[in-house]
């Protein structure tokens, strides 16, 4: 089941609600709720082996027109174990929007790692209470960041915290590293 795509997954939980088994146990005679729970469980069983945890962090340095992004994932079964990394120039950049492009490359890699499931963690408070929507968007440039980061984030079952900067160390590493990329 891991060709589904997260869209293709979220999709399957919908079709398999509680309110969708009812009807497909009316549907179909002789069915059970049980027996469509467990085609659900068997069709949705591998959502843990495609969760992940993402660290991500922009850093900038406006003088130098200059700015890079860093990330780093995590197998969420066992937090130790890192999956995939990123550390990359995006050229000229505030810091802010070099945090949203941050979450927007780990959203891209998500995607093509087939992760469906997403704890992201960043240490810009600004970013988190921007997307989890307890802060207006006032800059004309972040919002339509913003807007694609949501878009985004439509697809997957995600959710997004902060955390303090030295829990988040190795993707401010990786975000100074890119710095140096140019």
């Amino acid at each position: 089941m891991s060709d589904l795509t997260p869209h293709q997954q979220c999709l399957l939980k919908k079709l398999f609600s509680p309110e969708n088994v009812e009807r497909l146990t009316s549907l179909i005679e002789g069915s059970t709720e049980k027996e469509w729970e467990g085609i659900s469980a068997a069709l949705l069983d591998q959502e843990s082996a495609n969760a992940a945890i993402v660290y991500v962090d922009g850093a900038s340095e406006l003088e130098n027109s200059n700015a890079g992004i860093g990330g780093i994932f995590f197998n969420s079964a066992d937090s130790e174990k890192e999956i995939y990394s990123f550390s990359e120039n995006i050229g000229a950049a505030t810091n802010n929007e070099a945090e949203y492009r941050a979450l927007l490359r780990a959203l891209e890699i998500g995607q093509e790692l087939n992760i469906n499931k997403l704890d992201i963690r960043s240490d810009s408070e600004l970013l988190v209470k921007q997307i989890n929507l307890e802060y207006k968007v006032k800059n004309e440039r972040l919002q339509e960041l913003h807007a694609e980061a949501r878009d985004r984030l439509a697809g997957i079952e995600w959710s997004l915290s902060h955390v303090r900067r030295e829990k988040n160390k190795k993707a401010d590493i990786l975000s100074k590293q890119a710095l140096a990329k140019r």
